[in-house]
């Protein structure tokens, strides 16, 4: 399953949880069961918060993964990201096998992996290390986000965030903001005795997490691409990738799923099959190196397809 994927289906679940009944608080005599729906919604809300900090760092994997099979020698690769896959990767690859060793984990495997692909950058099959990038601590914040995207060579990261979430649908909420926001969310309800996450947080959350992932994924990888490929711009500084992206929308209307390229009015295609519509939207996507981005009704963005870098 790819990260997005995994991420969506967690988010969809605690979505529809939110508005259970056994999360909604009752008249304030109730105690017991206002204690019992506040419980659960303190709970949820770190588990969707950990589920958006698990795509960041699983999806930070997958484009390393994509640049490692460059043919550019280690050496021409932007600097901040040698220095991430060496001492990056070795400072947090001790830190998570003192957490593994701690939990009764195989921290030796772990130490052993990560040195092996530290080694693969003096020569030989390079494999960038997972550990290069979003695990310097125990929480992915908003600056560790905005430094993955440094490392790509990505300037401006979260206003890039917020430019393609926004041109998706999503709002034009400053997403940064919504991030510290949830990241503080989630240390209260995961620590503080007399937390009380509502279910309107967790829905909101849920919403402002698809939005996050969606344009940190489209943005990161188009700037992993770009690295993998040797493109000289990226390759000499930090650029602004989003102004050279279309994205092209499969939206679930009435008429059927219809097919749009960004900024054009007439629509490329209209079929009453979903399936079919999927499969020639990603066809036609993968043509142009375009993320298409799947809205329902509410014309929100539900899903994404990226045709950069896998």
């Amino acid at each position: 399953m790819l990260s997005h994927d995994s991420l969506l289906r967690r988010i969809e679940t605690i979505e529809q949880a939110a508005s259970d009944s056994f999360l909604i608080d009752r008249v304030l005599t109730d105690v017991e069961h206002n204690d019992r729906a506040r419980l659960l919604r303190n709970g949820l809300m770190v588990v969707a918060f950990t589920s958006l900090e698990d795509f960041i760092r699983a999806r930070t994997g997958e484009l390393l993964d994509s640049i490692s099979r460059t043919v550019l020698p280690f050496s021409e690769l932007p600097d901040i990201l040698q220095t991430a896959a060496t001492m990056g990767a070795m400072k947090a690859a001790r830190s998570r096998a003192e957490m593994a060793k701690s939990a009764g984990d195989d921290a030796q495997a772990l130490l052993q992996e990560a040195a092996a692909h530290v080694a693969s950058t003096a020569g030989g099959a390079l494999q960038l290390s997972r550990f290069s990038l979003g695990y310097s601590g125990s929480n992915v914040s908003s600056s560790e986000i905005a430094g993955i995207l440094s490392t790509f060579h990505v300037a401006d990261a979260w206003n890039e965030i917020t430019s393609i979430a926004s041109r998706c649908g999503a709002g034009s909420m400053p997403l940064k903001a919504a991030y510290d926001q949830a990241i503080q969310l989630r240390h209260s309800a995961a620590h503080r005795p007399d937390a009380n996450v509502q279910p309107r947080d967790l829905q909101n959350f849920c919403s402002q997490a698809v939005a996050i992932a969606l344009g940190f994924d489209v943005i990161a990888s188009r700037a992993a691409r770009l690295i993998r490929e040797g493109d000289s711009a990226i390759l000499a500084g930090k650029v602004k990738p989003s102004g050279g992206i279309k994205i092209r929308f499969l939206d679930a209307e009435p008429r059927g799923a219809v097919e749009r390229k960004e900024g054009v009015a007439r629509a490329v295609s209209v079929n009453k099959d979903a399936t079919e519509a999927l499969k020639n939207a990603v066809r036609n996507a993968a043509l142009k190196k375009e993320p298409l981005v799947s809205r329902g009704p509410s014309v929100l963005p539900v899903h994404w397809v990226i045709t950069d870098a896998t």
